[in-house]
């Protein structure tokens, strides 16, 4: 697919499911393999069972739950794939851990203990390290203050120094892989992490807040995307929605943003700095979830203007935008309204965006926007939160978690109906990822 993501993953903005922190090429899977070590399953997905504890797995054949399960820590949630899709990495919400599930060999093979929880991570493209924020990892007694840059081994869960950063929320990492792009929760500031170099002193990387940006022009920056050649990055700024500011571009205000920040790197002396300017920026109606693609040079934004209604059933709803913007270009798109809810999820299906949403009321939680088209359609029942939605690559379908429960869309967005076949997860199923 060649789309970068983010994010995640997931769980950007004020939390949720998702596209997560981490950019990468992401392909989803490993390619068609005949036989698996374990299931001998040529298409599979996988549910993370947030009840007990394991993985369970979907055949992408027959459309049914298979027998076999894989343990993970406890109260797994959302999974994030690799950048090469050989290892899919499973968030232990309640455990603070994450699990490395290799999709070759069809096996845990670490659990990565990061000393808190955490709802955004990245990894290398060789799965030799990743990076995990951890908002309350333990920096000793106080008045230190707690939040870490959590260091791992993906493949066998081993740690390395941490960087203490209090309240650490979201990170993005640059496809160099040498540099992090930091934000700390309820902070307006984003802040740069040279991977390359370490303080003399501390003997960790060194977390500088990018002073160059004016103040105000980020309100509560909760993800970033950077483009191919390392020379941009593209900021979301939660805004109104995650308790920030509005933002006043020109004459009008917005609710949300997005910056473009331009990095050069000049050498002067045998010393090698680094600077941080602003480029162009978007008011949007909102920017708490993004997904880009940098085939088509464009990045897709979901989000709330913060605006609350009660709705027919008496609960108290946020509404919901989605906005492209043609990085190329420079430009915009009118936003188009989706369905009410928050802690979003984007899913690019073949050029229809499904956007997954949580604390929806009476309507569905899932949304299909048509860019091209400047529409949104509601899938017609509501079936409570989405907190997972991946495409079966072999057939088609599309295969979604909606209030605990597993679901099957065809191509067309129509329910399969329930067959012979088991599809009912025995818990509360969170997330699904096809694999293969």
């Amino acid at each position: 697919m060649f789309l970068a993501l983010l994010g995640a993953i997931v769980l950007v903005g004020c939390g949720g499911n998702g596209d997560t922190t981490s950019q990468s090429t992401f392909n989803n899977g490993s390619g068609d393999q005949p036989f698996k070590p374990i299931t001998h399953l040529s298409h599979r997905s996988l549910v993370t069972n947030f009840f007990s504890g394991h993985l369970q797995v979907m055949d992408a054949t027959q459309d049914r739950l298979a027998t076999f399960t894989f343990a993970t820590g406890t109260g797994p949630t959302f999974m994030q794939s690799s950048p090469d899709g050989t290892l899919t990495f499973i968030n232990n919400s309640d455990s603070n851990s994450l699990s490395s599930f290799n999709n070759n060999l069809e096996a845990v093979k670490a659990t990565i203990s990061l000393g808190g929880w955490t709802e955004s991570f990245v990894t290398s493209v060789s799965n030799k390290f990743g990076f995990a924020a951890v908002y309350n990892y333990s920096n000793g007694l106080p008045p230190a203050r707690t939040g870490a840059i959590v260091r791992f081994n993906p493949t066998d869960g081993s740690l390395n120094t941490q960087i203490p950063f209090p309240n650490v929320r979201y990170l993005a990492m640059d496809p160099a892989e040498k540099h992090l792009l930091a934000f700390a929760d309820g902070d307006s500031t984003a802040y740069w992490v040279d991977l390359t170099t370490n303080d003399p002193v501390t003997q960790v990387p060194l977390v500088t807040p990018l002073s160059t940006i004016p103040t105000g022009t980020l309100s509560r920056p909760v993800a970033a995307f950077f483009s191919s050649d390392n020379t941009k990055a593209y900021v979301l700024s939660c805004g109104v929605e995650c308790g920030g500011a509005s933002t006043v571009i020109g004459t009008t205000t917005f609710p949300a943003t997005v910056t473009e920040i331009d990095i050069a790197t000049a050498t002067v002396g045998g010393v090698a700095t680094t600077s941080f300017t602003v480029g162009k920026q978007w008011g949007v109606s909102g920017a708490q979830r993004g997904l880009i693609d940098l085939t088509a040079n464009k990045l897709y934004v979901a989000g709330s203007t913060g605006s609350t209604s009660v709705d027919s059933g008496g609960s108290s709803v946020q509404d919901g935008y989605f906005t492209t913007i043609d990085l190329a270009a420079g430009t915009a798109s009118a936003p188009i309204r989706i369905g009410n809810g928050g802690l979003r999820l984007i899913r690019n299906i073949k050029g229809v965006f499904w956007v997954g949403a949580r604390n929806c009321g009476v309507q569905s939680c899932i949304t299909l926007v048509t860019p091209t088209a400047a529409t949104a359609t509601l899938l017609p029942t509501a079936k409570g939160d989405a907190t997972g939605i991946s495409l079966t690559v072999n057939s088609g379908e599309i295969y979604t978690i909606e209030g605990g429960e597993l679901y099957l869309y065809d191509k067309n967005a129509k329910p399969i109906p329930p067959s012979v076949n088991p599809t009912d997860v025995k818990g509360q199923a969170f997330d699904v990822l096809y694999i293969d």
